[in-house]
């Protein structure tokens, strides 16, 4: 039999604690329950001194934000001698445990959890936060499908101390950003970590793992990783493209969190649509009949000069020349339309091989090509090279990712 802990049944900020939950990195959790309402909580406990700065971080952050998708944090307060968080308690399953019981998670489950969980983020990125530790096992499920992010210890505000030396990186590494290797941390990390965790739910594995961290650190740095439709093919065209911009090793090519959520309501393939931009501009009703029948009298009046002209020039002889020459055909002029070619997984260090052998070595890459026709073109990307086919029904957009 495991030995009572010594704080239960103790009173902290007027909450009782009634269970002992676990323990995390830098606190015990318990579950609590307030003496005069009966409100439960959860009451997190420092017992690791050197992380007390990092804990009072966790409470300013946490004390300056409220948004429904994010645990609120009650009080702070102290048990003995040892600060303590009171935090709003959830009542469900961290996303770590759903992933394990369930392998990996349907289409509707992982659209559902990302885009609250982009909300969220979304909202500390407008407030200056960042979150800089999103993984699974920081995101509740309540049972009624509501997301609550937990977990503030290493978030970054606007007034957060230095709480690491500098240079040094912050995070668990399986879903850091290849910036933050670099000591280099905002709001697209988070995005990152955002697309690690799509992954993991999708597929049910992670999309960079190794037991080497040097090796690890690689494969993060170079953006390497296994296509998810190879490892869930039922996974929806959204989630794949979403996961593969999230993941872009280029930050700046990585979308914002308040643009998630629009992304995914937007099919895969659809690229941009012109008839949108057209409908926010409302324009008035025209009517056509005076125009169409001022058009039919030019008409007429232009069929009946072109008339009198080729009467007139059959009218026009001139004599034969002696010396005939024979023209030789000439070649009609080639009318080709641009296509705008995006690499969604790569970096800086791409070139692009048209069919006529010309090599781009600087984005964005604009390939010319024969109307409804196929064209092939080579991504060339650290000296490795493959090959792709822009289809006809393509007219503006080309957007591809390289295998690895």
């Amino acid at each position: 039999m495991s030995p009572v802990h010594p704080f239960l049944n103790r009173t902290v900020a007027g909450y009782r604690l009634t269970e002992y939950v676990g323990a995390g990195g830098m606190g015990e959790v318990f579950k609590a329950t307030h003496v005069e309402t009966g409100r439960q909580a959860a009451v997190k406990v420092l017992y690791r001194p050197e992380f007390a700065a990092r804990f009072r971080n966790e409470a300013l952050v946490q004390a300056s934000i409220s948004h429904p998708n994010i645990a609120a944090l009650y009080d702070f307060s102290f048990l003995d001698d040892r600060p303590a968080l009171v935090i709003e308690w959830i009542s469900g399953l961290g996303l770590d445990v759903m992933i394990q019981r369930k392998n990996r998670l349907s289409n509707e489950e992982a659209t559902r959890i990302i885009k609250q969980t982009a909300k969220a983020m979304a909202y500390l990125h407008q407030k200056g936060i960042v979150h800089r530790d999103l993984k699974p096992s920081n995101v509740q499920i309540q049972p009624n499908g509501q997301v609550k992010l937990v977990d503030f210890g290493i978030a970054k505000g606007q007034y957060t101390p230095q709480l690491t030396k500098v240079g040094y990186a912050v995070g668990t590494t399986e879903f850091m950003a290849p910036e933050q290797f670099r000591g280099s941390v905002d709001a697209k990390s988070d995005v990152w970590a955002l697309g690690v965790m799509l992954y993991e739910m999708t597929t049910g594995h992670l999309p960079f793992n190794a037991t080497n961290p040097l090796l690890l650190r690689q494969q993060i740095e170079r953006g390497q990783f296994t296509r998810p439709q190879l490892l869930n093919p039922a996974i929806s065209p959204e989630l794949a493209a979403l996961i593969n911009q999230c993941l872009s090793v280029n930050s700046v090519k990585r979308p914002a969190a308040n643009e998630i959520e629009s992304i995914l309501e937007q099919p895969a393939e659809s690229g941009y649509r012109i008839e949108k931009a057209w409908a926010q501009f409302n324009l008035p009703a025209v009517d056509w009949s005076f125009a169409f029948q001022s058009f039919r009298y030019w008409l007429l009046a232009g069929l009946a000069g072109i008339g009198i002209l080729i009467l007139l020039n059959s009218m026009h002889t001139e004599p034969e020349p002696t010396n005939r020459t024979v023209d030789k055909p000439v070649k009609p002029n080639v009318q080709y339309e641009q296509v705008k070619v995006e690499v969604l997984n790569a970096d800086y260090e791409l070139e692009l091989v048209s069919p006529d052998g010309s090599v781009q070595s600087q984005e964005p890459f604009v390939v010319n090509r024969k109307p409804g026709q196929p064209t092939p073109i080579t991504i060339r990307y650290r000296g490795v090279e493959q090959q792709y086919t822009i289809p006809p029904q393509v007219k503006d957009i080309y957007q591809c990712y390289f295998d690895r």
